[in-house]
């Protein structure tokens, strides 16, 4: 270690292995591992023995430390099974994460007191570092800040607000100096902003939806002499579309393609046809479709509208349905399920033979009875949906964060933010939104299928997916950016 202390830049690179240049920075999880040992005391020490080539990248490693750091008590407390052990976890994972939250912020201003450079700013929240000291993993701050337990101080903090709003219109370069030494493929590709790349993903969604409805509407006539029918075009697009989300890493907005493309695919030669369970199977898939397209998760109209406004809108909309009213319907959902049928069994004017064998109808007094039983737990169920909505504790905010995230509440904020970070490292360059990922298999596959064979052609992979993204996705990204005025910064 005394050797690292002592290097300089004329030293072999090769005889001071801790001490990285700007294409070698340190690993992360072993300075945590120390970290754990010795406390958070030792960050004079930790700044002493590493050489960064920017103060920029010195303060970005030193947060990635601290809030992996931060992590890692979660990660003993989630593991820890003893009572007693999990209470002390959970007591020292507070204390660390308010002592972080107070370290991280203090940095980041005192960072700001001394650097006004917007790119110098950026640099903090987007230099990857490796996770070990072998391996490919790299962490960086904006990946932690879409973390449960980022400490909210970080998070809040208005230049982390700035940098991920100019992130989410301009991109990653916005306002670097460095810009105006980008060629012209660079500044192509810089126009297709994450935001137009959400934008591009929730259109598919929308054309999906579009010809989903479409086929509802006026599905294919079934001619008993022509037997079964053969997909279309609007069928094969339909086909096609709904596959490109199941080549992705699967979420909650893949479920409407999980339901649509076995729907098509095991009705083949023929298609979902009125009466049929896969055309039901259809209109679930839209119903789940629209209601996603409402989620504060991406992709989403409330990320693509305003995401500052719509995006606590919709977090608070969506923790008042998993909070409040699935919980209460659940609640009262036997005993309605109960009145509805007495009510039900009383009102039919023929007897229910499974109930009795006699053939007289039911007295009007059980009648008047079992429906004032039924209104009764309508208006019960009604009044708890009120009483919990009225007694909604991220409702009644106690902040005075002038914010528009917390407008709603700090909680409501905090995850709206966590939501819309993770919005931004999903759209990064040279992304392929849905269906368009699709055409990036037909250049994987291949490739793997030549290194399985002794052929190795990884590294023009990207080359080749680049090239790729530009033809398709960067050309539809660059008329959009165009129509909207979305110039670089």
């Amino acid at each position: 270690m005394n050797e690292t202390l002592q290097a300089d830049e004329a030293t072999p690179l090769l005889s001071v292995p801790a001490s990285p240049g700007p294409t070698e920075r340190p690993a992360v999880l072993p300075v945590v591992r120390r970290y754990r040992l010795r406390g958070l005391n030792a960050d004079d020490t930790l700044a002493s023995q590493y050489r960064f080539p920017t103060d920029a990248e010195r303060i970005a490693f030193l947060l990635l430390v601290q809030l992996h750091y931060n992590e890692s008590h979660y990660n003993v407390l989630n593991d820890s099974s003893d009572i007693w052990e999990k209470w002390q976890h959970a007591r020292a994972a507070s204390a660390v994460a308010e002592d972080i939250g107070q370290r991280a912020t203090e940095m980041l201003n005192q960072f700001l007191l001394n650097h006004s450079s917007s790119s110098a700013i950026q640099t903090i929240f987007w230099t990857a570092f490796p996770l070990e000291d072998t391996g490919h993993t790299t962490t960086r701050v904006i990946d932690m800040l879409a973390e449960v337990h980022i400490p909210p101080e970080l998070l809040t903090h208005p230049v982390v607000d700035a940098v991920v709003i100019k992130c989410w219109k301009y991109g990653m370069k916005a306002g670097s100096a460095q810009d105006h030494g980008l060629s012209l493929i660079g500044h192509f590709d810089a126009l297709s902003t994450p935001r137009v790349l959400h934008f591009i993903d929730v259109l598919g969604r929308l054309v999906f939806m579009g010809s989903l409805i479409h086929y509802l509407l006026y599905p294919p006539h079934f001619h008993i002499t022509l037997g079964q029918n053969e997909q279309g075009t609007r069928e094969m697009i339909l086909t096609f579309m709904s596959a490109a989300p199941l080549a992705r890493r699967w979420s909650i907005h893949t479920l409407p393609a999980m339901l649509v493309f076995p729907a098509f695919v095991m009705t083949l030669p023929s298609v979902p046809l009125p009466g049929n369970v896969s055309f039901s199977v259809l209109h679930i898939a839209l119903l789940l479709q629209l209601v996603l397209l409402h989620l504060p998760d991406s992709p989403s109209l409330p990320v693509a509208v305003k995401p500052e406004s719509a995006i606590p809108l919709s977090t608070l909309l969506s923790h008042g349905a998993t909070r409040i009213v699935i919980p209460v319907t659940l609640f009262f959902f036997p005993v309605l399920l109960l009145a509805t049928f007495l009510v039900s069994a009383s009102l039919v004017d023929n007897p229910l033979l499974v109930l009795t064998n006699s053939l007289e109808v039911t007295p009007m007094d059980s009648r008047s009875s079992f429906f004032i039983l039924f209104i009764t737990v309508i208006i019960l169920l009604l009044g708890g949906l009120g009483v919990t909505l009225a007694m909604f504790p991220t409702l009644a905010s106690s902040t005075t964060s002038t914010s528009r995230w917390d407008r709603y509440s700090r909680e409501i904020g905090l995850h709206a933010r966590r939501s819309f970070v993770e919005a931004l490292v999903q759209y990064e360059p040279y992304y392929f939104p849905v269906p368009f990922n699709l055409l990036q298999l037909v250049v994987r596959v291949p490739c793997m299928v030549f290194s399985g064979l002794g052929h190795p052609v990884t590294p023009y992979i990207k080359s080749i997916e680049r090239v790729l993204w530009r033809v398709i996705v960067g050309l539809i990204g660059a008329v959009i950016s165009g129509f909207w005025l979305w110039g670089l910064a």
